[in-house]
């Protein structure tokens, strides 16, 4: 568990390990998540254009 900016977030341990330092970051279109250690996408159904970001649907995002 970590706290930034008024924010909790949790990462599943192994996960963590894995990737290395996590940065989140906002864009126009909703968020990008990055990773010191690059690791494989998401088990999501979401199929984004940009590698890691999602937004809504009508903003430019996947629209998961």
């Amino acid at each position: 568990m970590s706290e930034a900016g008024g924010f909790t977030f949790l990462v599943e341990k192994d996960l963590l390990a894995q990737a290395g330092n996590i940065k989140i970051d906002m864009t126009y279109y909703g968020f990008v998540v990055e990773s010191e250690n690059p690791v494989g996408g998401g088990g999501s159904s979401c199929d984004c254009s940009s590698a890691g970001s999602c937004g809504s649907a009508g903003s430019g995002g996947c629209g998961c």
